[in-house]
């Protein structure tokens, strides 16, 4: 007959290890031109050159756009397969949709900064 042993756990107190939180900047840059005649009605015009600037710290989130090298700012950057929604920080512009097939990728350049952060 086998006998049944209970083996209590030691009541020891185990120091938690304090892991440093990483947080990230990102900060990725688009860089198109603009093809053919299809973006005529929103003042983009073949051959028109558009930087994109996208910085995101954490939740915050901001963008911004050179078009032939005038500043513009952003309100809201969308990017998805079928192509970039700009939408301007001045009301009175409306929301430009660049659609792939309107548009040339002439760079894309992403980059992650880990910074790190006790808590």
């Amino acid at each position: 007959m086998l006998a049944a042993h209970t083996f209590a756990q030691p009541a020891t107190s185990v120091p938690r290890l304090r892991h440093p939180a990483r947080r990230m900047t990102r900060r990725n840059t688009y860089a198109v031109r603009v093809r053919g005649d299809g973006m005529r009605d929103c003042n983009l015009f073949n051959g028109d050159v558009i930087i994109i600037r996208r910085f995101q710290h954490g939740a915050h989130e901001t963008a911004t756009a050179e078009i032939n090298r005038r500043p513009v700012a952003l309100k809201r950057l969308t990017i998805n397969r079928n192509g970039l929604q700009l939408i301007f920080d001045h009301t009175d512009w409306p929301a430009v949709f660049l659609h792939n097939r309107d548009i040339e990728v002439l760079s894309l350049v992403m980059g992650i900064e880990h910074h790190a952060t006790e808590h």
